[in-house]
């Protein structure tokens, strides 16, 4: 298991990687021809930014910490594995999860 100590420095790296891959994206708006590279970086910038906010602070766990239960993730798979017409609805379905997740009340501390 990672101490939270490295939790934190890994999130600095994941943030300075996010930010070094948007601004040589960027840089590359000044140089044609480079329009692969530009999305990649475009793309890998977001998606570390978005782990980055995931990650945890000195005053909050992991985003994804008690996120679901242990039936959620293989209730889900099975479900989309056993119905194969109704695998276009996969997508909606996380959605919808993910939206009644956020929307659900909050208990204070």
């Amino acid at each position: 298991m990672v101490n939270e100590d490295d939790l934190r420095r890994r999130r600095v790296y994941v943030g300075l990687l996010a930010v070094a891959s948007l601004i040589g994206a960027v840089v590359l708006l000044f140089y044609p021809g480079n329009d692969g590279v530009q999305g990649a970086l475009v793309r890998v910038g977001l998606v570390m930014g978005a782990f980055w906010l995931a990650l945890p602070t000195k005053t909050r766990p992991a985003a994804w910490k008690g996120m679901m239960s242990g039936w959620t993730a293989p209730g889900l798979i099975i479900t989309a594995l056993v119905i194969p017409r109704l695998k276009f609805m996969f997508p909606v379905l996380a959605i919808i999860v993910g939206i009644a997740y956020f929307a659900r009340p909050r208990t204070r501390k």
